[in-house]
């Protein structure tokens, strides 16, 4: 296997252009770190950001056959990201308010039994799990959920840092999946 490591991202886009894999996991080596931080700055969910950065790199390798690049590659697989971010956000808060939608509109739309019982079910798994979480955690994730506090006025309200509050909320979203998650 030939060390890329000295090629530029220049010669690096036009060897994978050829189909290079050696081309790709360098590029993917070199650019990785970067684009997740960039991710995690923009989402706290490190699933999300996974999925992202999969998501970004899987276009990079399926479009490099006709990649025509203006800016450098960084700046092309950094916009790759938060335009896949963006678009994230946008589904996620289209999915939200649709299901606020179907949520009040309970005269209209009847749920069944099963439905109901397994909703209080569910909300009674969240509030504990909620109530077991260690006295910050347990803030932090009722300001931004219960309270519809940003990051920041969180922050400034609990006098912690931004980072902080990403922790205790990405650790507390995590706590919950795993517990909701059969």
């Amino acid at each position: 296997m030939e060390d890329l490591s000295r090629y530029t991202d220049y010669e690096l886009i036009e060897l994978l252009k050829a189909g290079s894999e050696c081309a790709f996991d360098e590029i993917y080596d070199r650019h990785w770190s970067s684009l997740s931080h960039h991710a995690y700055q923009l989402l706290v969910d490190e699933d999300d950001c996974q999925d992202v950065l999969q998501d970004v790199f899987m276009t990079l390798w399926k479009k490099a056959p006709t990649l025509s690049l203006t800016n450098s590659l960084a700046a092309y697989l950094h916009a790759l990201v938060r335009n896949r971010i963006l678009n994230m956000l946008a589904r996620d808060k289209v999915r939200a308010a649709y299901l606020n939608q179907l949520y009040h509109e309970g005269d209209t739309i009847a749920m069944t039994v099963d439905e109901q019982l397994l909703e209080k079910e569910l909300t009674q798994i969240i509030t504990e799990e909620v109530d077991r979480m260690p006295e910050k955690m347990r803030a932090v994730y009722r300001l931004s959920r219960e309270q519809q506090l940003s990051q920041h006025e969180i922050s400034s309200k609990l006098d912690i840092s931004i980072s902080t509050v990403k922790f205790h909320l990405n650790s507390a979203l995590k706590r919950l999946k795993k517990r909701i998650e059969p």
